[in-house]
């Protein structure tokens, strides 16, 4: 165990000194400001000569607030990507990894430290952008978020997914090709998830069977579901509703236990295969 803090506390620190780390957060703040400024704003804005009612005031910031997240979540899968890959691939690439392990301690000593120093890197950066920028949106224009504390649990989760896989890869392919990867498939799964919800507005179900199984596939858009309907206010839902069909951030259902369960058994299988791929690496 002691050998596993070791490593985490080692992988956090050696993260701290990579650029893209910092570019990441430089890019949040930046995010965060803005959506402030704009927030700010929001209330006084007026459409077709009269000022919004306060209904459609935060039917409106529900929306923004929705973009916005998944703006910053899509920034740190960018990130993380590219910060854990690098974590195994580039050392095993490098011949780093063959100076840690002639040390006296094993490979899943190693690897448990890095996806644990990484795990606690992606969830104080998701607690404290996401927490930020829900207070900017509350702050802002007096909504007030139904479930802030399960939002920001399911994208500290999506990075959680994320950042595995990308580790997974990077035991496969080079740091690069991994970090590029996982990135890309992120975004094939919200574009399936994207049709997926078209099909059930159109009431197809093959069409809308392509979001069934890209959520089991990868759950990084069916925990983006979960943070949508946590952010999303039922009286809004209730008097929005013939608006929001098929809407990517309005989500009228939250998640059973039955997917949490199918996304945490996910999360171990990427774990346990990546150990299984790391132990048979030639160094």
């Amino acid at each position: 165990m002691t050998n596993i803090l070791i490593f985490a506390r080692l992988t956090v620190l050696e993260a701290a000194r990579r650029k893209v780390l910092w570019a990441l957060v430089g890019m949040a703040a930046l995010i965060i400001g803005l959506s402030f400024w704009g927030f700010s704003r929001l209330p006084a804005v007026h459409a077709f000569g009269t000022q919004l009612s306060a209904a459609n005031s935060h039917l409106a910031t529900a929306q923004l607030l929705g973009f916005v997240l998944f703006a910053l979540s899509f920034v740190g899968a960018l990130g993380m990507s590219f910060v854990a890959a690098p974590t195994i691939g580039g050392e095993l690439e490098s011949g780093v990894a063959l100076s840690l392990l002639a040390r006296p301690a094993s490979r899943s000593e190693v690897l448990l430290g890095k996806w644990l120093g990484l795990v606690s890197l992606a969830v104080v950066y998701v607690v404290l952008v996401a927490g930020a920028e829900i207070a900017a949106a509350e702050t802002g224009t007096g909504y007030r978020v139904p479930d802030p504390v399960t939002a920001v649990a399911l994208l500290a989760a999506q990075a959680v997914v994320l950042l595995s896989l990308a580790l997974l890869l990077s035991t496969l392919l080079s740091a690069m090709a991994a970090g590029v990867v996982a990135v890309g498939l992120f975004g094939t799964a919200w574009v399936a998830g994207l049709v997926g919800d078209i099909g059930q507005t159109l009431q197809d179900s093959s069409v809308a069977e392509v979001g069934t199984v890209d959520h089991l596939l990868l759950p990084t858009d069916g925990l983006w579901n979960g943070v949508m309907n946590a952010i999303d206010q039922t009286s809004l839902m209730t008097s929005f509703s013939d608006r929001l069909v098929g809407n990517p951030f309005f989500q009228t259902s939250g998640l059973t236990i039955t997917y949490l369960l199918w996304s945490a058994a996910w999360l171990l299988a990427v774990v346990v295969a990546t150990h299984l791929r790391f132990s048979r690496v030639e160094l």
